[in-house]
């Protein structure tokens, strides 16, 4: 069902999947990078079905400058006014509902626990976190070397290559070197990063979206999934943030929990990883939000 709503005068467009016998917990979907609520491989659309056909309510819609709906493009830093807007239309549409959860891949699942950690919005009792967005220039540098560089260095058709005049040495050393030497800017991330979020201890608000970030996934008080892709170098520089933050949050156990999809992408474009993530999330939700 379509559905048109306000945000600071601009037309946002959203679609709302309703089941027969809905539960009173809907699941607000928003969509990473430059997407609209489709999805890339229509990957919203078939989540929301998935999940509407288990009685959870969903909505899915786009930002503002995005798909169909009207004014500016906006960073995913700065979509609380969209995500608010987005829920009061959800509750609208919905009256029955009691809860909601906020689902999120890349930069909409850090916009998530933003959206949580400024607004402490007691209607938000779960975060579903895909592949969760902390990229800076030096954690992406040092993803490439410790993952990237590794694993051409274990499969064996990078070695066919080599062997056979595939492969440039001199210009895959110098990316390599250039990689590494960037990568070490990596300890002084690590250092900055602590100090912030030790200032944050002490009341002090930080501009930095990583602090805020690991802010809002440490003092979250309801349910988490993390679902990280095996395939995917934002998946490893988010754990890699979390190992260099030292206080870090953790997901083990019912109430923080983890999800690897080993042979995902950073989209699930293939059918067996994504029927998977959908699998992992609606086994979540059951557990953590049945009335």
């Amino acid at each position: 069902m379509p559905v048109i709503f306000d945000c600071a005068g601009e037309r946002l467009i959203g679609v709302v999947s309703v089941p027969e016998q809905p539960t009173d917990t809907g699941v607000l979907i928003l969509v990473g990078g430059r997407q609209y609520r489709v999805g890339s491989h229509r990957q919203f659309v078939l989540l929301s079905r998935r999940l509407a056909s288990a009685d959870f309510c969903c909505l899915r819609f786009d930002f503002r400058g995005m798909g169909d709906s009207t004014g500016e493009l906006q960073n995913f830093a700065a979509v609380d006014a969209d995500i608010s807007a987005a829920l009061a239309a959800f509750k609208a549409q919905c009256p029955h509902l009691k809860r909601v959860v906020l689902w999120g891949l890349c930069d909409a699942a850090t916009a998530a626990v933003l959206y949580w950690q400024r607004t402490n919005d007691p209607f938000v009792v779960g975060l579903c976190l895909v592949n969760p967005w902390l990229r800076t220039e030096a954690s992406l540098a040092r993803a490439r070397v410790r993952h990237y560089y590794v694993e051409r260095l274990l499969d064996l058709a990078f070695w066919r290559k080599l062997f056979t005049g595939g492969v440039r040495l001199r210009s895959s050393f110098h990316e390599y070197l250039g990689q590494w030497r960037a990568s070490r800017r990596v300890v002084q991330t690590r250092i900055l990063v602590q100090r912030r979020i030790q200032k944050s201890f002490l009341g002090q608000t930080s501009a930095d979206f990583i602090t805020e970030t690991l802010d809002g996934l440490r003092f979250f008080p309801g349910a988490i999934l993390v679902v990280l892709s095996g395939r995917d170098l934002v998946a490893k520089e988010f754990m890699d943030t979390l190992a260099c933050a030292g206080d870090a949050p953790t997901f083990t156990g019912a109430q923080r929990m983890r999800k690897d999809i080993p042979n995902a992408d950073h989209t699930f474009s293939q059918t067996a990883p994504r029927e998977e993530l959908e699998a992992a999330v609606l086994a979540w939700l059951k557990t953590a939000f049945r009335s």
